[in-house]
């Protein structure tokens, strides 16, 4: 455990390019972008190691907190992104105008919009008319023709 303790301390900056390597590996191995935030630590770390000549346990202490700085960063940045949930995809259709492939028929029809599929509610209409979404309802759209 000295060893490992010893080693760590006397970390140069090659070495700490190579954690911050190895940390990315092992982001490539195991998915899920948590090791990224360790492995630009570990490149951070080095480059101020070989900039401004760090050594001891100040490079520890700095990788520690980088790791924290740029895993709270990264967090907040990864969660900037809009979740894939049903209100989300409906807000993006509303407003949106369809082509009908299936008629509507009492009311109702299952229809392809994007990627999924959606029941959209409205009045009866033949095949190729065009409605426009006006709300979301559930899982289901409400079109109503337009002219």
């Amino acid at each position: 455990m000295d060893a490992v303790f010893s080693f760590c301390m006397n970390m140069a900056a090659w070495q700490w390019m190579s954690l911050g390597v190895a940390f990315f590996a092992f982001e490539l191995m195991f998915p899920g972008i948590f090791m990224v935030w360790f492995g630009i630590s570990g490149l951070l770390t080095s480059a101020l190691v070989y900039l401004v000549g760090f050594s001891g346990a100040s490079t520890v202490v700095i990788f520690l907190i980088l790791s924290v700085a740029v895993s709270v960063f990264g967090h907040k940045y990864q969660n900037k992104k809009a979740k894939f949930y049903v209100e989300n995809v409906g807000n993006m259709v509303m407003g949106k105008t369809i082509t009908l492939h299936d008629p509507i028929t009492n009311g109702h029809v299952r229809a392809k919009i994007g990627d999924g599929y959606w029941t959209l509610n409205g009045p009866d209409l033949p095949t190729g008319s065009k409605v426009k979404v006006v709300e979301v309802s559930g899982h289901s759209l409400v079109v109503e023709s337009v002219k």
